[in-house]
C-alpha cells in the first residue's frame, strides 16, 4: 500500500469504502442531502460565497455528482465504481466536503471519523 500522502483522491476513496464499505450508503445520503441544501438555499450560500472557486462551478459539481449518484446508485453503493466516480477529477473536491460535514455533523469520534479526518483533513499537521 502506498502512503498516505502519496495517495491521490481516487485511492484514498477506494481505501475509505474498502475499510469502512456499511459507510457508503450512508456518504451517498450525505451527497444528496448537501446537494439538496444548496438547492434549496442557493441565494443564502451565494451571499456568503468565500471559496476559491465560483459559486457556478460548485454547484456544476454539485450536480454532476449528485448525477452520478442518481444514475448508479446501486452500483455504487455496493463496489469500487464509488470511488472511480466520485472521488475522480474535481468532482473529488464536492464529494470529499460532503463527507467531511457528515462526520463532523454525525459520526464524531467514530473510528469512520478519525479515517476521514486522516485522509481528507488538509488542516492536520
Amino acid at each position: 500500500m502506498k502512503a498516505l500522502d502519496k495517495m491521490n483522491n481516487v485511492e484514498k476513496g477506494k481505501l475509505l469504502a474498502d475499510l469502512f464499505p456499511d459507510e457508503v450508503s450512508g456518504i451517498l445520503e450525505a451527497i444528496e442531502k448537501r446537494h439538496y441544501q444548496l438547492v434549496e438555499n442557493k441565494d443564502s450560500y451565494a451571499e456568503n460565497w468565500d471559496k476559491v472557486v465560483t459559486i457556478d462551478f460548485w454547484y456544476g459539481l454539485a450536480h454532476e455528482v449528485f448525477s452520478k449518484i442518481n444514475r448508479q446508485r446501486k452500483e455504487l453503493a455496493k463496489s469500487r465504481r464509488f470511488a472511480d466516480q466520485l472521488f475522480d477529477g474535481y468532482c473529488a473536491l464536492f464529494t470529499i466536503e460532503c463527507i467531511v460535514i457528515h462526520v463532523n455533523n454525525d459520526r464524531m469520534e467514530s473510528d469512520f471519523y478519525h479515517m476521514v479526518t486522516a485522509l481528507f483533513d488538509s488542516k492536520r499537521t
